[in-house]
């Protein structure tokens, strides 16, 4: 009924293996992503042939659709020759939202608001394929997301240990469980969004140095390290990521593809309007 996708190579030379975004980070030790929210897919080969190591496609706070972060996954893949990790951050715990993200061939997922150890387990259930999980079949668009072009089901079977399934802990909740949060069988580590575990904090904006702050991170990260695991955050200015990376956290978000396109737009306009103002006319 279905087929296992792509299986006919077109090309003599063999295919250069696609890094995962596990071995990305134990290469450089800290890699750097953007987000995509537009929902372009010339916005994401733009952020994937720009020299970030991963691509964030954002379900949660931006109206993709399945379809369209399927088709933003495989943009990034193509665009970057596999260099650049797609990674699906998703609406919710839901296990249509996990199964969709995944079957579009992503190098992992980003779950947000995950507050417990069973909360944890039911996303493990529904990502990883028996006998550790209950993930139902189906990747029959993932081999799409390769650089091989021989690749099909059975290949993209055998890869899916790789996967980065990840959870979001941006409460005091989340802080508070975390170790137990981390010590699910098949995480790979956890993004820290700062924005919401500072309003949870009771605190405003996006980030600071305030005690209770600083040790929400560092509990995160402490765990992280004893189980060997990856801890990600936003770091939007080169200060941000220098401290952010002194701190531990090996893989940060630098911003997203609207504000990029905003600023760009912004500083093209300052310098055409400086040029017009001192043109002698």
């Amino acid at each position: 009924m279905y087929s296992n996708g792509p299986n006919i190579a077109f090309h003599s030379k063999s295919p250069t293996e696609t890094p995962t975004f596990s071995t990305l980070i134990k290469d450089k030790t800290v890699i750097i992503g953007a987000a995509t929210t537009i929902g372009s897919t010339l916005c994401a080969q733009v952020i994937a042939r720009s020299g970030f190591d991963w691509a964030l496609i954002d379900m949660e706070h931006a109206p993709t659709s399945p379809r369209e972060a399927t088709n933003l996954t495989q943009a990034i893949v193509a665009a970057s020759a596999g260099s650049c990790i797609a990674i699906i951050r998703t609406p919710s715990h839901g296990v249509e939202w996990i199964k969709w993200a995944l079957d579009s061939g992503a190098g992992g997922v980003i779950i947000p608001m995950v507050t417990s150890a069973t909360e944890c387990e039911e996303i493990i259930q529904r990502a990883i394929y028996p006998p550790i999980g209950q993930r139902s079949f189906g990747p029959f668009l993932a081999p799409y997301a390769s650089t091989d072009p021989t690749s099909d089901v059975v290949d993209y079977m055998k890869r899916t240990k790789e996967l980065a399934i990840m959870p979001m802990i941006e409460s005091v909740e989340g802080v508070r469980n975390a170790e137990a949060i981390l010590m699910v069988t098949g995480v790979t580590g956890c993004f820290i969004g700062p924005y919401d575990l500072r309003q949870s904090l009771g605190l405003a904006g996006g980030d600071g140095e305030e005690p209770q702050y600083i040790e929400a991170l560092e509990t995160v990260l402490r765990i992280g390290k004893r189980l060997g695991l990856h801890i990600g955050t936003v770091a939007a200015s080169e200060a941000a990521a220098k401290h952010k990376a002194e701190m531990g956290f090996t893989f940060l978000l630098s911003g997203q593809d609207a504000n990029f396109l905003a600023a760009g737009a912004k500083a093209s306009w300052q310098q055409v309007r400086q040029g017009v103002r001192a043109a002698k006319i």
